[in-house]
Parts: C-alpha cells; structure tokens; sequence
C-alpha cells in the first residue's frame, strides 16, 4: 500500500487534506509549507515508530492509504498532553480501531492500551492485525532526502529531516553490482564523464571517490562540486531504497537545488522514472522552473497558505482547473507564477 491521502494539524499550522500519486511534485511560492509538509510525514513516520512520543508536541493526523485493488485503510490519531486521546483504523469500511479519552475498541472488544501508546504499537500481530503492519511498515520505510542542505563540505553524510547522521559510505557498501551501474550510468547520463565508482578499503573505514575521464587524481566527495556531490548521493541513495523489501516511500526536498537547467530537467524525469518502475512512492519539493516543465502536471500539488492553514490543488482534487490551464498551451511553471491558480478559485466561488 501506499499513502493516498494526509491530513495534520497542530497548534499553529494546518494542512488540509493533501491527496497523494505514485510520483507527486509539490509547488507554491516561497513559505507557503512544502518542506513543513514533508516534516509533518516525517514526524508522523517517526510517533508511529515510538521514537518521539517523550518530546512530540500536541498534534493530530489523519491518512489514508490504498492497495492495488483499490481497497483503503484509514488511520487517524491526535496526541496531547502525553496521552493518546483519540485514535481510529478502518479498513474496506471496517472498523478495526476506536478510541477517545474514554475507552478503546478493537475488532469489538474493549481493550485498556497505556494512555501514552497507540494501539498499532501495543497490540502488534502480523497474522491477527494485518492492517497495523501497512502504517508501520509506511513508517519503517519511509526515506528522506535535503537535496540543499548537501555540500561538499559535509559529503561525508546524507542529510535528512531528521537529526540522525547517515553515512554515504555505508549507504554506498548496501548496494548490489546492478544498483552500481545504474549510478554510474546515469551519471554519465547526466553530463559528468565518470569511467569509474571505487571503494577503499582502509579498515575500519571505506572511502568512495570517482574516477573521471582524463583526470589522474581521485575525485573524493568533499572536492567534488556541490551539484556533483548531490548527484552522486541522491542516486545512491536512491538505489539503495530499491533494494529495501515492502511498500516505500520516498521524500526529496528542494529536487535540483544547484543544478544548471539540463541536469535538473533530466535529474528529475530519470529519478520519476526509476521510482515508477521501483514501485517507490516519490513525494517531491521543488521551485525550480526547469524541474516544474519537466514534470507532467498530472503529478503536480500547489500547496497555497491562508494564516495557518495550507490547501492543496492537483489533478485529484481540482481537475477542471488542469484541464483548463492545459488548454492555454503554456509552460508548466507559468501555472504557478502567474495568477491563473488565484483566478480560477475566485471564478468558482
């Protein structure tokens, strides 16, 4: 399964529902919540998991997701005051989970979970709660990746939403020969003229650098430039998702921040590529003009801001406005910097 809808709240910032394909790519102007959406996926990823409930603020989601047949799952919980005060799980319209400050209900029966834990964590049983095992597993697999916030100067990690230090080289030993290649090559694709990926052995260490064609000096991470650098990293991280067993998901903030115009156009349509074939879901933030012609509008999210409230457009939810904007025979990006968007909403109330 994989997310096909999210919905957050807490005390100063709303998202109302944000409606989720395979391959998405989030637009809007400067503040307006694209990066703070992905941090509320991952912090709703991080609670379920029980990593964070000791210093998680008050807040509430809700998401659904979907199989290939089309059968979905609705999870919904909100945290306050240290305590889990409501949470609910249906599945194919069957109620599984419901829960307030009162009392607790599974498959019928009234249960007394701690007041600090959620059900799917405390009452985990592949075989007799299937349906927990689909938002964990969403939870467990889900990856992100600050495409900005790698420079050459910290090469020696991948930099994410969270706190954690994950380092490239370690990342890079998880992949197989094939995954290699495909890094490899798409580099090359990509304009670098790369003849070879090595791997230093200097125990306890490894080390990763690149060859280049005419070039006798290695090429280690932190003299490579920062566009290269977030090439070669995003791919291999990328590639190692693949390789990770169940539904995935992917978050990628600021996609082709530091690219010229070519490499962030191609970047983008080889990274939606491989993900659609990878069965990885691709959930994407970008202001980049180049990257937004790039991607097919059916796999555009506006996100606009009113206070704190952020409202989601897309193909889903407000498909005459594409349809309409489609007729207009403009470039991708122009939807987004002029007032079309603003116009249309005016129109239709």
């Amino acid at each position: 399964m994989h997310i096909k809808s999210f919905k957050y709240k807490q005390h100063s910032w709303e998202l109302d529902s944000i409606y989720f394909n395979l391959l998405n790519l989030i637009v809007g102007k400067n503040a307006v919540g694209k990066s703070k959406t992905l941090k509320a996926l991952l912090e709703v990823a991080k609670f379920i998991k029980g990593e964070s409930a000791n210093d998680a603020s008050a807040h509430k989601c809700c998401m659904v997701f979907a199989d290939a047949d089309g059968k979905e799952l609705q999870y919904s919980y909100e945290w306050s005051g240290n305590a889990v005060i409501a949470e609910s799980m249906s599945f194919d319209n069957r109620m599984v989970i419901s829960r307030d400050k009162n009392q607790a209900v599974l498959n019928e029966d009234t249960i007394n979970p701690p007041v600090n834990k959620l059900i799917i964590q405390t009452q985990r049983d592949t075989n007799k709660f299937p349906e927990f095992e689909t938002v964990i597993g969403w939870a467990e697999h889900t990856r992100v990746f600050s495409f900005s916030d790698l420079t050459s100067f910290n090469s020696f990690i991948i930099p994410n939403m969270y706190t954690e230090s994950i380092e490239f080289d370690d990342v890079y030993e998880r992949i197989d020969d094939n995954k290699e290649t495909f890094v490899l090559n798409t580099m090359r694709e990509l304009g670098y003229k790369i003849s070879g990926i090595t791997k230093l052995e200097l125990t306890p260490h490894k080390i990763i650098y690149l060859n280049e064609e005419g070039v006798t000096a290695s090429l280690f991470p932190h003299s490579l430039s920062n566009g290269m650098v977030r090439v070669f990293y995003i791919l291999t991280y990328l590639a190692y998702i693949a390789m990770v067993e169940g539904a995935k998901t992917f978050l990628v903030d600021d996609l082709g921040e530091g690219l010229d115009f070519s490499r962030s156009s191609k970047l983008s349509k080889i990274m939606f590529d491989y993900c659609e074939s990878n069965d990885i879901q691709l959930i994407v933030t970008s202001n980049d003009n180049f990257l937004m012609n790039a991607v097919d509008l059916n796999n555009w999210i506006i996100l606009q801001r009113k206070g704190n409230k952020v409202t989601s457009y897309s193909q889903i939810t407000h498909s005459d406005m594409f349809i309409k904007f489609r007729k207009m025979g403009l470039n991708n990006f122009d939807m987004l910097s002029t007032d079309f968007v603003d116009r249309f909403i005016s129109d239709a109330k």
